[in-house]
């Protein structure tokens, strides 16, 4: 029992991190496709990738040295078809004609290696079925596939790592894990009625879709002020010390408002109301009454976001650490420190019932008239 369940603890252990990785590109996908986030779209998908990682860790794991593997003398593969329904058959106490023998072979090796080969892919079919919607034959097909994949990396020494395969290629584990694969599309329309469907869950996407919730900001946010700004950001500070002027480097208002101008005004300007971020998740800013953004409207609204809300919070951090940290109380300190109190109280507030109401339109929407709406397209 150890041997299996080494594998699955590694998957534990290997699974946040993995899901962390592709929690962006995820929610990328979702939000472009139907505009939403659907939290048990998300349990399903999330657990199909861990399920995928465990299989895969059950069949090349616990790893070998590589001295170990190249004093091996073991076969390589077996090519005859059946042979361990004929190995149980002789090395079990199985006696068809005797059932009290039943229960005892299945205790033993020569059922329960070949019986796991069938369950490995159980849950591979369930998923073909239930959420991606596959037909049977595509399920085994499928299957068949994934068996081949697991068998080809046994016998290429995990990629050509080990001098020869540590574990045998083996063509009855290609019919068993085809089996398995057949037998979860098999039992999916059961879990089916239980479960939301693939359809149900596609509606509620697309009814969600229509409104753009925090989250779905945030993932834009994100991408704009994290990945784009970044990537913007390091290039020109390479184009600038290729052409000599590093000295240009050393003013970070130039350094950092560039990028900024760029993701903030330009895009969206060329867009009509779309920063890369919000162009990926499908939203865009548009007037209050939904006319496309004015350039005005557009540079009013990151003035206020980004010049006042954004510095506003980085001066109070900055001024509360002057006076509470650094003991520096003076005069004008503390009079920055109650107006920059003021506003920070202010967003915080704003941001507050902007939760709690759900309508996501802050100040700087409200201020500059305009909005953030979705251009997912609804589907019945």
């Amino acid at each position: 029992m150890s041997a299996y369940l080494y594998p699955v603890k590694m998957a534990v252990i290997i699974f946040p991190f993995l899901a962390l990785a592709l929690a962006l590109p995820f929610m990328i996908g979702q939000y472009r496709r139907y505009g939403s986030f659907v939290f048990w779209r998300a349990v399903v998908l999330y657990t199909f990738v861990f399920y995928l990682i465990s299989a895969y860790f059950l069949i090349i794991l616990p790893l070998p040295s590589v001295a170990s593997v190249a004093k091996l003398t073991t076969q390589r593969y077996n090519l005859i078809p059946f042979t361990a329904l004929r190995q149980f058959l002789a090395t079990t106490v199985f006696d068809p004609l005797a059932p009290h023998t039943w229960l005892a072979a299945l205790r033993q090796p020569g059922f329960i290696q070949p019986a796991f080969n069938v369950v490995l892919t159980i849950p591979f079919g369930v998923y073909l079925r239930y959420y991606f919607k596959r037909p049977l034959w595509q399920v085994a097909l499928m299957s068949f596939a994934l068996s081949l994949f697991f068998e080809l990396t046994q016998l290429s020494g995990l990629y050509g790592y080990y001098p020869r395969p540590y574990r045998l290629f083996d063509v009855d584990d290609l019919i068993l894990n085809t089996t398995g694969g057949l037998i979860g599309g098999l039992l999916a329309p059961t879990l089916m009625r239980v479960f939301p469907s693939r359809d149900e869950m596609d509606a509620a996407s697309y009814a969600k879709g229509t409104h753009v919730t925090l989250m779905r900001r945030f993932v834009a946010f994100v991408i704009d002020n994290v990945v784009v700004v970044g990537v913007i950001t390091t290039l020109f500070s390479l184009l600038v010390h290729l052409l000599g002027g590093d000295r240009l480097l050393d003013n970070v208002q130039l350094a950092s408002i560039g990028p900024m101008l760029i993701v903030f005004i330009l895009f969206p300007v060329l867009t009509r109301g779309q920063t890369p971020g919000k162009a990926l998740v499908k939203i865009k800013i548009v007037n209050e009454d939904g006319t496309p953004v004015t350039f005005w409207r557009l540079v009013w609204r990151e003035v206020l976001l980004y010049g006042v809300a954004l510095h506003s919070l980085g001066a109070f951090n900055t001024f509360f650490i002057e006076v509470f940290s650094k003991f520096h109380r003076t005069d004008i300190n503390f009079i920055l420190l109650g107006i920059f109190g003021v506003i920070t109280g202010f967003l915080v507030v704003n941001f507050l019932w902007e939760l709690i109401t759900r309508d996501n339109r802050y100040f700087y929407d409200v201020w500059a008239k305009t909005k953030q709406v979705s251009t997912v397209e609804h589907k019945v």
